[in-house]
């Protein structure tokens, strides 16, 4: 027997068993498909492995293009789990304050759409904040949760470890974005607009101004289909009564007003100052229904919980007062709080309102045990930050007594609640 016979016939008794084992078996499993209650799961860390070109990571690090969307993909994966590879396009998040793709950045990622206009799971978009401004790591988590046990329509919120072209950048919380896939859920009526709010800008007579990527008010969705703001123009000349008792009854026209209410009494028990009833003025989006009816819904929420970035204090807390027409915040003297709130507080029968809400919110904050919610939180994420801050023992120690100073803040918040309720006769 020559020797290329000899190699063949080797080489066909040593593959014949493989290629029987491959008959056997099939092809190799693939991973199984994540479901929406994993990419929302606070029990959880998903790994997020985004892969940017050349060209996306120049423009996410120039400040003149960092809320230019760029493309990308990204892979979401837990527990055997994957999404496969995603096509994305992603920008910066922030307004205020924005980082650069070098630093510690927070993301508005879109996914590229499929045959019914939505994307991978059914979402739009997600939402990745780097959490640089919540040292502790969990308010969005808490304040959420405690948001949405009121009934208020919120965010859900997830971990996500990130990793940019394999280098791991560590832990970012994945918070819901409040998008037309939002409302769907949320909402049984038809959406006509989402405006987002703009830091400072109020409902105040003349902010109607602008098309939907200008003015004090911009438009997230709904212009295509309702190219004007007619609807913000009625809310404003309502919100601008000047006799309170037609004021109040005049935001039951266009307003959920018993949601806003509510919605003020949780930002203030979480010392939310940087949300629409703080001097911050900022931090919220109003939804309205084809019947001009608006909805207010909350953002933004890091800087809750009484943490007080503004001094190098370890474990201060700022403290939004739960009433008042003007307050600071960690970085300035007193100022104006959001309209609303004001002509709320300063009239008897809204106040009453306001005060009761406080009442039910504290409540609220014992009943799903607000406090054990985040310290179970925080020990999902501890594994993830012990390997982030490996070398940087401080923000590691910082973190923890941040968690711990925000869950006690809960309690001393009831305790001031109760000392209001008193004050104002309220049982």
């Amino acid at each position: 027997m020559d020797k290329m016979a000899l190699f063949r016939r080797l080489t066909v008794g040593f593959l014949a068993p493989v290629v029987l084992l491959g008959i056997l078996t099939g092809p190799a499993q693939a991973a199984t498909p994540l479901k929406i209650t994993d990419i929302y799961n606070p029990l959880k860390v998903l790994r997020a492995d985004l892969d940017l070109p050349s060209a996306s990571v120049a423009s996410l690090n120039n400040s003149a293009t960092f809320k230019v969307y760029v493309p990308g993909t990204l892979t979401l994966s837990v527990d055997g789990k994957s999404s496969g590879v995603q096509e994305i396009t992603i920008r910066l998040k922030g307004s205020t304050s924005m980082y650069k793709l070098d630093e510690t950045p927070s993301f508005k990622i879109k996914f590229k759409k499929g045959p019914t206009g939505l994307g991978y799971l059914g979402l739009r978009r997600l939402t990745l904040n780097g959490m640089v401004q919540d040292n502790s790591k969990i308010h969005e988590f808490g304040a959420y949760n405690l948001f949405n046990a009121m009934g208020i329509p919120a965010s859900k919120t997830g971990w996500a470890r990130l990793y940019i072209n394999g280098v791991d950048r560590g832990l970012y919380v994945n918070v819901e974005q409040p998008d037309q896939v939002f409302m769907a859920k949320r909402f049984k009526d038809i959406t006509q607009h989402v405006y987002e709010g703009v830091a400072r800008r109020d409902l105040q007579l003349g902010n109607d101004n602008g098309d939907a990527t200008t003015g004090a008010f911009l438009v997230d969705y709904g212009w295509k289909v309702t190219p004007n703001k007619n609807d913000l123009t009625k809310l404003i000349n309502y919100a601008s009564d000047w006799e309170d008792k037609t004021w109040y009854q005049g935001l039951l026209t266009v307003t959920d007003r018993a949601l806003l209410i509510r919605a003020f009494a949780v930002e203030n028990f979480l010392g939310h100052w940087d949300s629409y009833t703080g001097p911050g003025i900022n931090n919220f989006y109003l939804r309205s229904n084809t019947r001009n009816k608006f909805t207010y819904i909350p953002w933004g929420v890091d800087q809750t919980f009484g943490e007080n970035r503004g001094t190098e204090v370890l474990g201060d807390t700022f403290n939004l007062p739960l009433i008042s027409d003007s307050s600071p915040h960690p970085w300035s003297r007193s100022m104006n709080r959001g309209k609303l709130y004001v002509q709320c507080i300063n009239y008897k029968p809204c106040r009453t309102q306001y005060l009761l809400e406080l009442k039910a919110v504290s409540a609220m904050a014992t009943k799903i045990k607000l406090g054990t919610q985040m310290r179970a939180a925080a020990a999902v994420i501890e594994p993830v930050l012990a390997v982030q801050y490996a070398n940087d023992k401080d923000t590691l120690t910082l973190a923890h007594n941040e968690q711990k100073r925000s869950i006690a803040y809960i309690a001393k918040r009831q305790a001031e609640v109760k000392a209001l309720l008193a004050k104002y006769k309220i049982k």
